[in-house]
């Protein structure tokens, strides 16, 4: 055979070789760079790593986000806080073993796993088909030294759980962006709370928006939805090690994930094929799912308008109590109270019999108030 042909053959299974190998993981000889807008991709082609810009921010991030679904959906950020301020950053494994993101020629990184690995550095990371970017040693390939599903930043994806490690301290909560360009921490979290009756609670700052419920041993006490035939396998894990919840779907042809939002609720999100965009259910879902919005001893009705709540005392109950709180707006007939002044529709309708209808109207509305004379005077003939 021609020596030149053979030497050609050669390189070419050694460098096809190199790049099945390193095409989901980063070794000591193998890094992403992003001045080269490199990734490496998981083996099932579910999910890619590498740098990104959020919104229309020019800092550059790492992160992990579907590989093929249009438009790069993040669910996981490294360096979320310490944004690189130009395209000078290299991810790759340093001389401890750790992954490490680096900018231009600093020798200090700018994040790192940060864990301290025994024996031979031979470490180098792996995206997996579930979105988790893990570490691994090769000789221990089946032991994670560090996993980025126990750092999580603000979605949720199957198999990952949510609470406390008790041996080791690990809190695995979720935490909301700043806002749509900037991934760092927000002000929104999802955690749960430990305690004799552990449930998972929604928070703006520290004050509590929507809590779960505590756990019946199938569901959550304050998420109805989840019924027998429940789109999700559930896993609740309460015992002296570990206070936790996981979550996968059922169907693995689903991909879904579920979003803190900087705005304050938790978005449950599914893509479809069909629609080529995703589907969401937002939780709280209304008013009356907010935490403490109808107060102590409160009973919120989301039936009523404006999610009106019914306040009664220690010695009544829903049914018999008088005392309403909230708007006076629309509420169903089912509930109209026997006094009817209690209610918007009664209100005008006592000013209507005593020809004082017009008092009803918004004093902005004044410009207004000749044609809606002449529509009550056409509609009461």
């Amino acid at each position: 055979m021609n020596p030149l042909k053979w030497l050609i053959r050669i390189f070419l299974m050694l460098f096809l070789s190199r790049f099945s190998i390193s095409a989901d993981t980063i070794t000591l000889d193998h890094f992403i760079k992003d001045n080269n807008d490199e990734v490496i991709v998981s083996s099932g082609k579910i999910f890619a790593l590498g740098f990104f810009s959020p919104g229309s921010s020019r800092n550059r991030y790492v992160g992990i986000w579907y590989y093929q679904i249009p438009g790069k959906t993040v669910v996981w950020v490294a360096n979320r806080d310490k944004p690189v301020k130009d395209t000078s950053g290299i991810l790759r494994i340093d001389g401890r073993g750790n992954l490490a993101l680096f900018q231009g020629n600093q020798s200090f990184p700018v994040w790192s796993t940060n864990i301290s690995i025994e024996g031979v550095s031979n470490s180098f990371a792996e995206i997996l088909d579930s979105g988790n970017l893990v570490l691994l040693q090769n000789d221990t390939r089946k032991a994670a030294l560090w996993q980025s599903f126990g750092y999580p930043t603000n979605t949720w994806l199957s198999f990952m759980k949510i609470g406390f490690n008790l041996r080791t301290g690990l809190n695995q909560s979720y935490t909301s962006w700043k806002s749509p360009d900037d991934p760092g921490v927000g002000n929104c979290s999802f955690r749960m709370n430990p305690g004799v009756s552990p449930q998972m609670v929604l928070y703006k700052g520290s004050v509590p928006l929507w809590r779960t419920g505590t756990w019946t041993g199938k569901e959550w006490s304050g998420v109805p939805e989840m019924t027998q035939n429940f789109l999700f396998r559930d896993s609740f894990v309460n015992t002296d090690d570990e206070v936790s919840f996981s979550s996968d779907v059922r169907n693995a042809s689903v991909i879904e994930r579920a979003v803190i939002n900087e705005t304050g609720v938790v978005q449950r999100i599914i893509w479809s094929n069909e629609a080529r965009s995703w589907i969401s259910l937002t939780i709280p879902k209304e008013k009356c799912d907010l935490y403490g919005h109808c107060g102590p001893n409160g009973y919120c009705n989301p039936y009523l308008d404006f999610g009106m709540a019914r306040i009664f005392r220690g010695d009544q109950i829903e049914g018999e109590t008088k005392r309403v709180v909230g708007t006076y707006g629309y509420m169903s007939p089912d509930y109209f109270p026997d006094d009817m002044s209690l209610n918007l529709v009664g209100h005008v309708w006592e000013l209507w019999k005593e020809g004082k209808v017009m008092e009803a109207v918004d004093s902005t509305l004044a410009k207004l108030q000749p044609l809606l004379f002449l529509f009550l005077t056409i509609t009461k003939t």
